[in-house]
């Protein structure tokens, strides 16, 4: 059977035309020969080896089931416990009746960017139901601005943290509870906190919220993959019970694709199939993702962060072999202006960028032309990477602008574009909650089989921890003015802050 170079599905259309032969073969010849299988997602098996769990994020979207005791069990955990959450999210907006309600987010990496990225892109179609103050960093300014924003009697602290022992969640949460306390007395602060979290049990020890305001999580779902589950909370509380249900329906709709179809004719399994083939077989280091919309202007770090946390790791899945080619280096962006940053570089550089481009067909506004220019910019690079302009034409063309020949050469080669970077262009029919869950589905699925493409875990990220260990060591020197054990580098960065604190 050839390989599609258009696949229409769950209100998206992915045309993969801009790709050549070889590139198309050899993607569905390593498809074709994978071990693993898309129902692996919904079943027990042990697929994030290094921790020793399945993968059941497919499992946390309304209406999914699993194929064994143990997945079916979670599907339904995960459904009731959404549906708990659902339940209280409507009966806090409704206590409010008006007064203008206030969240306070508090989360880090995959408990952050995909529900910011999707709060984002919904804010465009309706209006949050509440004020959502994001404090992710260890940046005071950003916290101080969350808190001068609040009103106390009015502000849900939604601390959100799969482990409950995330860093910044955690000195944030500290320091909301403080604030939170001056102004309404400790028992009433602990009756605003609400968790998000795979460790029920740390999360009451440490803050003592009621009971109904914690939502448990599975440890058996990553960060980047969480939005479905508990975690997003955030989207339920700011629009609503019908239109989260609608995010989960698109991606229901991408993972009935996803699970029905050879891999090498699926959407997601077509994606992954060539973004390797042009890691494994060609060389291409890089991959850039364009998104046409400011409707998505949060969406490039979760992008970034799914695709690069996934599948950054040189060690095989087993933890046995090295692995000596692994994912992409991602850059992302929101066009057109993002045309005028690293565009320059996917077309002339010397080594060659592989891309992805999503665009919206119908406008979500009234002003269609604006709409219909946007989307020929979309449409100009795709083509203008892949079909480029050579010096030759160049040349030609100055001299029929009245330039010499000896000007025009030198001219020709500044201007010359040499085309065959390849891109999949991929359509959403409308900007809705429907399709950006079809299109969060199509990349969480499309990370996953890349990864075992490469041989790899994509459901770990133990390259984050070591930094963490030791930002926590260095701390610990700065307040105690001890740098034994430390690196030369870094003590002598802490003696230089310590003449600035002097």
């Amino acid at each position: 059977m050839p390989t599609p170079t258009t696949i229409d599905t769950a209100g998206l259309r992915l045309e993969f035309t801009r790709h050549g032969a070889q590139a198309l073969a050899t993607a569905r010849t390593t498809l074709a020969a994978l071990p693993h299988r898309p129902a692996d997602l919904i079943s027990d098996i042990v697929l994030n080896g290094s921790e020793g769990r399945p993968a059941w994020h497919t499992l946390s979207r309304l209406g999914a089931s699993g194929l064994d005791a143990a997945s079916q069990a979670a599907a339904e955990f995960l459904h009731a416990e959404h549906a708990r959450m659902a339940d209280w999210a409507e009966s806090a907006v409704q206590d409010a009746d008006g007064a203008g309600l206030h969240i306070i987010h508090l989360g880090a990496g995959g408990s952050e960017t995909p529900m910011l990225a999707l709060h984002t892109a919904l804010s465009v179609l309706q209006s949050p139901r509440c004020a959502v103050h994001w404090v992710a960093n260890l940046d005071g300014a950003t916290l101080d601005a969350a808190l001068r924003a609040a009103d106390p009697a009015r502000t849900w602290v939604l601390i959100n943290s799969k482990s409950f022992r995330t860093q910044e969640v955690m000195r944030n949460a500290d320091a909301v509870v403080r604030w939170l306390s001056g102004h309404l007395g400790a028992e009433a602060a602990r009756r605003r906190l609400v968790a998000l979290t795979a460790n029920a049990d740390l999360a009451q020890e440490r803050f003592g919220m009621p009971a109904t305001q914690v939502f448990r999580a599975l440890p058996e779902i990553g960060g980047r993959f969480s939005v479905w589950s508990v975690h997003g909370l955030v989207l339920l509380l700011a629009f609503g019970r019908e239109t989260v249900a609608r995010l989960h329906a698109g991606a229901r709709a991408m993972d009935e694709h996803f699970l029905s179809t050879p891999l090498d004719a699926s959407a997601p399994g077509l994606m992954a199939g060539l973004s390797h083939a042009y890691r494994v077989r060609f060389g291409l280091p890089l991959l850039s993702i364009g998104l046409y919309g400011d409707a998505f202007g949060h969406m490039p770090l979760y992008l970034q962060q799914l695709l690069m946390e996934s599948l950054g790791k040189s060690t095989s899945a087993d933890g046995l072999l090295p692995v000596h080619v692994s994912g992409p280096a991602v850059i992302s962006g929101v066009g057109t202006p993002v045309q005028h940053t690293y565009f320059q570089l996917l077309h002339q550089a010397a080594v060659p960028v592989f891309h992805e481009i999503v665009a919206v067909a119908r406008p979500w506004h009234a002003r269609l032309p604006e709409h219909l220019a946007l989307l020929a910019n979309a449409l100009g690079q795709a083509d203008a990477l892949w079909n480029g302009k050579d010096a030759s034409s160049w040349q030609t063309e100055l001299i029929g602008q009245g330039m010499t020949p000896e000007a025009a050469a030198p001219a020709a080669r500044h201007r010359a574009c040499p085309g065959g970077r390849p891109s999949t262009f991929i359509w959403m029919d409308e900007l809705s909650a429907y399709h950006l869950g079809a299109l969060l589905a199509l990349y969480e699925h499309r990370t996953v089989v890349e990864g075992w493409l490469y041989g790899i875990n994509p459901f770990d990220q133990w390259g984050v921890e070591l930094g963490k260990t030791l930002a926590a060591r260095i701390e610990y020197a700065l307040l105690a003015q001890d740098g034994q054990g430390l690196s030369a580098e870094t003590a002598a960065s802490l003696n230089y802050l310590r003449e600035r604190y002097a």
